[in-house]
Parts: structure tokens; sequence; C-alpha cells
């Protein structure tokens, strides 16, 4: 009769064990598609959709959100070189109401520092003041070429005229280490990583150990908004 707790004893050790034990390291960015609940205070409010891959010689990632039943649907589309340097981005985002649909459709072809910017059909054109990247695989590539160093720190301005049209936006990245979360009741050994978005200081992002986001956390006054991948 001792064999049975003997043996549940052991069972748990080992998992406790696997769990413990140190996570892939990511070497390359990875292709594919993965599948996301939304939730804003613990509720679910919408799903939402990366993908990642290559198409002629380019990254191309998109990311598709959906919230209230379809009623605000949103696309971004990120094309970069292979060493991560900007050449375009798309941002649709579509609001259904009962009698009518807002739209708002931007794109930005990159040119240096130089944008062209089409908005809802209507051309212009920017010049920065500084470098950038696009928030597409840029942050991803750098911790893969520094072999995910615990407490690793990169900064660099990001691009996107949704929020400021006509300037970067400084973005840090901390490698904060390891550590083990429950998604969906499956324990993974992640990458956290801590980062900030101009003044948005709480955001935490778990990677699995192929470079995937496995759960994405913003914190922001009294909300807190996540994303969390289906298995």
């Amino acid at each position: 009769m001792t064999s049975k707790p003997f043996s549940f004893t052991v069972i748990v050790t080992l998992l406790i064990h696997l769990c413990a034990c140190s996570a892939q390291v990511p070497s390359t960015i990875p292709s594919g598609t993965w599948e996301y609940d939304l939730l804003i205070n613990g509720v679910a409010m919408g799903k939402a959709r990366i993908e990642n891959s290559i198409q002629d010689n380019h990254y191309v990632y998109r990311f598709d959100l959906t919230m209230g039943n379809g009623i605000t649907q949103s696309r971004d589309i990120i094309i970069e070189t292979l060493d991560c340097k900007p050449i375009k981005l798309e941002k649709h985002t579509y609001i259904t109401q009962a009698t009518s649909q807002q739209k708002l459709d931007i794109i930005a072809q990159c040119n240096g520092r130089t944008v062209t910017l089409l908005e809802n059909n209507v051309q212009s054109t920017i010049t920065l003041d500084q470098d950038y990247v696009l928030d597409g695989n840029y942050f991803l590539y750098m911790l893969i070429h520094n072999k995910f160093k615990k407490g690793l720190q990169i900064t660099h301005n990001v691009y996107d005229p949704s929020i400021e049209r006509e300037a970067v936006i400084p973005v840090t990245i901390t490698l904060a280490g390891t550590e083990t979360i429950s998604v969906n009741s499956v324990l993974h050994k992640a990458w956290k990583i801590e980062q900030s978005i101009g003044k948005i200081k709480n955001i935490i992002v778990y990677l699995d150990g192929n470079g995937v986001v496995l759960k994405s956390t913003i914190k922001m006054l009294n909300m807190q908004l996540d994303i969390i991948r289906k298995d």
C-alpha cells in the first residue's frame, strides 16, 4: 500500500526537475502561425494571431487582433531585411458599429530616415531625425545574435505612425532570465523579457525555446491586457 504514495512522489519530483532545467536557447527567427486568446483584466475579450515567414528574402511579420466579437479588427504587417532593416509597415484597423464602419489604413514605405506615408489614400513624406527599426523581428534578432545572455539590455528607436507620426519611440528590452510559467495548465520553461515602450513600463513577454511568444502582459493604470498562446 505504500508503493502508490512513493510512486506519486517520484513522479512529482521528476516533473519539478524537468521544469527546472535550462530553457532551450533560440537560434533562428521562428517561422509559422500561432493562435492566442486575448484577455482584459482576466476576462476573455477576443483573439490574436502571430504569423512569421520569409518571403522574397525578407522577414514578413503579421499580427492580427479581433476584439468584441469582431467589432474591432486590426492587422499589422511588417517587412524587414534578413538583418532586420526596415522596409515596410502596414497597419489596418476596422471598427464596425450598428450603422457604420470606421477604418484606418496606414502604409509606411521606409527608405532610410525618409518614410513615405499613405494614410487612408492620402500620401505624405516624413523625414525622421533618428535611425529606427520596426517592431517586428529586430529585438528577437538581437537576442539571438547575443546568445540570450541573462541581463542583456537592448535599446533602439521604433517607428510606429499610429502612435507617433513624425517621431520615433524609444524601446528598451531586458532579458531577465528564465521562469517557469503555466500556459493553459501546461508548464513551460520560458525566457522572460521586460520591455518598456516610451513611458509604458509594465510589459512582460515570455518566449519559448524557439523564440515564439507564449504570453505577453501589458499593465496600464487599472487595466491588464494579456495574450496567451493556445497550445
